[in-house]
């Protein structure tokens, strides 16, 4: 099967097709709207760090005093309720329902620490 035939044909997509200076005209419209910009953009060149956010003083003071304030407003109006359940350690939890002692001695407080009877206790690996 041959490639070629079966592509979309893309010419209705293209405003140029049947107009042949359309694209030459849609440059130097958008080189004309651009002129003032470019003009800014070229002499921007030449600036350093401090001028350029010296330019920005204008829009870039006022929003972040709106974004900080509009932040603090959120911040203070959504505080977290208080839980409905209190908090349980881990150990309530593991040990809840459960009849004997499921947690080996060997993790308590007044006990060394030893690997070897925690793991026979608790099955090895």
């Amino acid at each position: 099967m041959n490639d070629l035939d079966n592509r979309a044909r893309l010419e209705p997509l293209d405003p140029g097709s049947e107009d042949p200076g359309f694209w030459i005209r849609f440059h130097g419209r958008v080189m004309a709207q651009a002129r003032d910009e470019l003009a800014r953009r070229q002499m921007a060149g030449e600036w350093n760090l401090t001028e350029v956010v010296f330019q920005w003083r204008k829009t870039l003071v006022p929003m972040t005093l709106l974004a900080a304030t509009l932040a603090g407003i959120f911040v203070l109006g959504h505080e977290e309720p208080e839980p409905f359940l209190s908090p349980i350690a881990l150990e309530e939890a593991l040990m809840e329902d459960l009849v004997g002692d499921p947690i080996p001695t060997v993790l308590g407080r007044e006990a060394q620490l030893d690997e070897v009877a925690f793991l026979t206790g608790a099955g090895g690996f």
